[in-house]
């Protein structure tokens, strides 16, 4: 009996602790769920759809033979993005592209072998099966290749290391090539050394300024060095070609350095799933790069104003951390550009040492500057004149018309094919000192050919709105209402547009037009060579009187646009605390600013902003809900924004237990029968859709070429077809929402989500949201641009507090997103970890309310980055800020609705309304409405996966219950046995 008794004991103890981890597991799971769903790929049930009830149609039939032919057609579209997002950086002598003889190479750089596809993020799973890597596509394109390195590569230990301190470019040593690696191309795969060299980063990894080697990680280093002088020195290769696999701005002045001896490079960026097929076609001239970079490639990546004040800054006097983006609007090519000009015209201390980091003693242009913004080649010589150009006032708009000609191809090139040239149309405005501050060349506008044959022309006409070129002053009386201050305005004096190769070639074209005799001989290209500028490519028009009322009301609203960021600058808090880069005296290049002190002021703002009920609040029992539902889901979709009257009726059947359901998201909210709202299913992002097909085997939706890469094509229409390709992902996978694109500026060029933005120009990544969203609402997914907004670096994001003035932030940071909302129509946006100053983002009432929606007049939902688990996120200042559901944190949803009950606080209530009206208006415009009718009736879904859990736990409970009996009733019989 004793031995029965233990037997029970143990076996109680036992499931005892089985059910105690089961039942922490199932509560960890649950409260993880839209992740758990993503990692098992777990869908709600799409509802079956006809043609008839289609609200938002896919191309192609919704079956495995359609999801096969959508693919095909995807990836065509993602090779050809790559194609045209490749920029041909250096072509000595005409090396590229390859001709059908030269197709025995030795592939070079252990990157090779572990391409960087992406930088990681939130986004598609790599599907292995449908992956092509560089060797592959050069296999498929009929290259032979030298196996016995490339096998040494992918036997190297050696690998990227991506974490403080220890960044680590993953490149081997000198040393691996032993000279029985260097003799595999000895005789033959010696038609070409192609090398690959790469750098990676990714959410939460700003790149280092100095890494494991002690030098900027975007610098080459000696093992780089020594593989390309031990490539040029044996003798062997015919032609040396770099590709450079890097979403992020190197340091590639020594691709013209004759030690190292590079025939012709490419900038490939992050290819993605299908990307490196491009790069083959390139490579064998079945296709012309025309790609243009979206970023300044300086000599010395450290030399960007910018970085002086990026990475990890910390209170002096308290735990937070801070940047200041003491540059103000001088970040990218509007600073080296600006600068430029003023050393030409000999102006402003253009020419001191502040800032120089090649030749330290001047700052000179030549020895700072490798390849432009815009900067890119072709295997065709192409020229463009400018044949007219008019501002028309009236229209509000610019339009320039382009002649481009293709003038033909290097007697020695190979390549056979046609080929597209970019127009790019810049502005320079009139400045005086004092006014507010203007770069001296900005763009505006671009524009690209077709297909052009060998003495084919075409005519381009680039036509943009002219609010793009538009200043922020803060000083600015207001046109619209005198007692405000701050204004978009046009100071008078004469405005010139250019054309331009880049943003310095258009800068030339400028000066020579406005300046004629008096830069004769001084103006210079990249390379510090001579050039003319061409004044024919450069037009003026003079604007006689200050302009402060054109857009001091917000042309969407009617809005008066004011100064609302003073509280954003650092200086509101503590007068002079930094000095900003002015073109008024370029010994302002700011210096780092460390150790800030925060006044308590500032205090305030961060940790302080409690809510509080106002004194005009609704009352509570003003508000109806639960009331008989005679509006359903589907009833909504036509029904306007304005419709105040029919939108509250809705919005009046939902219980508050149900209008509280929608604030918390977990990639997805549950199914509202009472309204006929079926489960929606939320995930991320800008390179493709987090999630698997429901068709054809459920593999991962596919992983696009990089979101650089394809603003590198340069052209409107590849970029709305990424938005309608990425659209038809989400069709295919059931997919309403996505977090995407990406629309932050590349602020430096060690942000560590820049494969995941446009561009570090404001007025490129307006254009290019615009063009994406607009194509993917137009298939029923509400594009949710991220990360709104002034996410400009990684390091410290979760509460880093961003300060800037006024000015930047507007011309800045919102310019780039306000694209995507004004003319894009996106209905969605999720939002930024940081702090605009020292406010949350998520509670920032000036930019979440008053710009966001007052100004743009967005009427979509907003959502917060990833809160789970955060409790210095709160949740009513938030809300009531204009936060209307919170991303991966379905406990907020509890938490307002236990405030509510205890509180009875009608303003809440009204907020929490307004937040359902947007969150419903952008569903009442998604493909979720395809497939429902007035008599489908949804069903709530449960995923298998918390079924098995909850029948684990029940098995469990009368296991743990059952042996705890039985060991009770061993232990009475052995009790009663020693009785007797």
């Amino acid at each position: 009996m004793r031995r029965q008794s233990n037997l029970w004991r143990g076996m109680t103890a036992v499931f005892a602790f089985l059910l105690s981890f089961s039942l922490l597991m199932t509560q960890l799971l649950l409260s993880w769920s839209g992740q758990v769903n993503v990692f098992l790929n777990v869908t709600a049930p799409v509802i079956e759809a006809d043609a008839s009830t289609m609200q938002y149609k896919s191309d192609y039939e919704l079956s495995d033979e359609g999801l096969k032919q959508m693919l095909a057609d995807s990836d065509k579209h993602d090779v050809q993005t790559m194609e045209e997002g490749t920029v041909l950086l250096k072509n000595e002598q005409a090396v590229l592209p390859l001709s059908s003889e030269e197709r025995s190479v030795t592939l070079f750089g252990r990157a090779t072998t572990d391409p960087v596809y992406s930088g990681n993020a939130g986004g598609p799973g790599m599907d292995e099966a449908r992956q092509v890597n560089l060797y592959s596509a050069l296999q498929a394109a009929g290259f032979k290749i030298n196996d016995k390195l490339f096998d040494a590569y992918k036997s190297s230990d050696v690998a990227r290391v991506k974490a403080a301190p220890d960044w680590f470019i993953g490149e081997v040593e000198k040393s691996f090539y032993t000279s029985e690696l260097q003799a595999t191309y000895q005789a033959d795969y010696n038609d070409a050394a192609i090398v690959m060299l790469a750098r990676d980063g990714g959410e939460g990894k700003d790149l280092a300024t100095s890494d494991r080697d002690g030098i900027s990680y975007l610098a080459l280093h000696d093992s780089e060095k020594d593989l390309l002088k031990m490539i040029k020195d044996s003798g062997k290769f015919a032609k040396t070609i770099v590709l450079i696999n890097s979403a992020y701005a190197m340091e590639l002045g020594w691709i013209e350095e004759e030690e190292y001896g590079v025939d012709a490079a490419l900038w490939i960026g992050n290819p993605g799933l299908k990307g490196f097929t491009g790069v083959a076609n390139v490579l064998t001239g079945a296709a012309d790069p025309s790609g243009r970079m979206v970023d300044t490639y300086a000599a010395n990546s450290l030399s960007s104003p910018a970085v002086s004040n990026a990475g990890d800054f910390k209170y002096a006097n308290d735990d937070g951390h801070y940047i200041v983006e003491a540059e103000g609007i001088y970040q990218g090519y509007k600073y080296y550009e600006t600068r430029y000009q003023d050393t030409v015209l000999g102006m402003n201390n253009a020419d001191s040492s502040a800032g120089a980091f090649v030749n330290k003693d001047n700052w000179s242009y030549a020895d700072e500057m490798v390849y432009t913004f815009g900067y890119g080649s072709s295997y065709a010589n192409f020229t463009q004149e400018l044949t007219s150009l008019n501002w028309d006032r009236q229209a509000k708009t610019v339009t320039a018309t382009v002649k481009v000609t293709n003038e033909g191809y290097p007697e020695d090139s190979a390549y056979t094919g046609k080929s597209k040239s970019v127009v790019q149309l810049y502005a320079q405005l009139p400045y005086e000192k004092g006014q507010a501050e203007k770069s001296a060349i900005q763009l505006i506008g671009f524009g690209k050919t077709g297909e052009l044959a060998a003495g084919e022309s075409e005519e381009v006409t680039v036509t943009v709105d002219e609010y793009l070129f538009a200043t922020y002053d803060v000083n600015a009386e207001n046109g619209a209402d005198p007692a405000k201050k701050g204004s978009y305005v046009y100071d008078p004096g004469e405005y010139y547009f250019a054309i331009g190769n880049d943003s310095h070639d258009a800068l030339n074209n400028v000066l020579a037009r406005k300046e004629g005799a008096k830069v004769q001989g001084k103006l210079l290209a990249a390379d510090g060579s001579i050039v003319d500028g061409k004044p024919e490519n450069a037009a003026a028009v003079a604007l006689e009187s200050l302009d402060n009322t054109t857009y001091a009301k917000s042309q969407y609203t009617d809005e008066v646009v004011s100064n609302q960021f003073d509280n954003v600058d650092i200086n509101y808090f503590a007068e002079n605390t930094i000095t900003y880069l002015t073109r008024s005296d370029w010994n302002t290049y700011p210096q780092p600013y460390k150790d800030i002190v925060a006044t308590d002021e500032l205090k305030a703002v961060m940790y302080d902003q409690k809510y509080q009920k106002p004194a005009d609040a609704p009352a509570y029992d003003s508000f109806t809900q639960g009331a008989e539902v005679t509006l359903k889901l589907l009833d909504m979709k036509d029904v306007p924004f304005e419709d105040d009257a029919t939108w509250n009726k809705f919005l009046d059947q939902l219980t508050i237990s149900e209008l509280s359901a929608t604030i918390g998201e977990n990639f997805g909210q549950p199914a509202v029968k009472s309204i006929n709202k079926p489960a929606n299913k939320n995930t991320d992002g800008p390179s493709g859709s987090q999630s698997n097909y429901l068709y054809g085997g459920n593999q991962p939706a596919t992983f696009h070429v990089v979101q650089v890469v394809a603003a590198s094509t340069w052209s409107h229409e590849l970029i709305a077809e990424r938005g309608k390709f990425i659209a038809e992902d989400c069709l295919f996978s059931g997919t309403s929402q996505l977090w995407s694109p990406g629309g932050n500026l590349h602020r430096s060029p060690f942000s560590g989500r820049n494969f995941e933005y446009y561009s570090e120009d404001s007025i490129l990544s307006y254009l290019m949201g615009a063009t994406q969203t607009e194509a993917m609402q137009a298939k029923g997914l509400t594009a949710a641009i991220k990360h709104f907004v002034a996410n400009d670096q990684e390091t410290n994001r979760q509460e880093l507090s961003t300060f800037m003035n006024e000015q930047a932030y507007r011309q800045g940071p919102l310019k780039g997103f306000e694209g995507a909302f004004t003319q894009g129509g996106a209905l969605g946006t999720m939002m930024s970890f940081s702090r605009i100053g020292g406010q949350l983002a998520y509670s920032d009432n000036a930019t979440m309310k008053q710009v966001l929606r007052n100004e743009w007049g967005f009427k979509g939902v907003t959502i917060t980055d990833s809160v789970k688990g955060n409790p210095n996120i709160p949740t009513v200042e938030s809300l009531v800020a204009g936060t209307d559901t919170f991303n991966a944190d379905t406990g907020r949803a509890s938490e307002i609705l236990k405030y509510l009950a205890s509180k009875k606080d009608g303003y809440v209530l009204q907020e929490l309304r307004r937040a359902n009206k947007h969150f419903y208006y952008s569903l009442a415009k998604s493909s979720l409405l395809n497939g429902l009718t007035d008599d489908t009736e949804v069903e709530g879904f449960t995923p298998w996966w918390e079924t098995f859990l909850k029948v684990t736990n029940y098995v469990l409970i009368a296991l743990t219950a059952l042996s705890a009996i039985l060991f009770i009733r061993s232990g009475l019989g052995r009790n009663a046995k020693g009785g007797k």
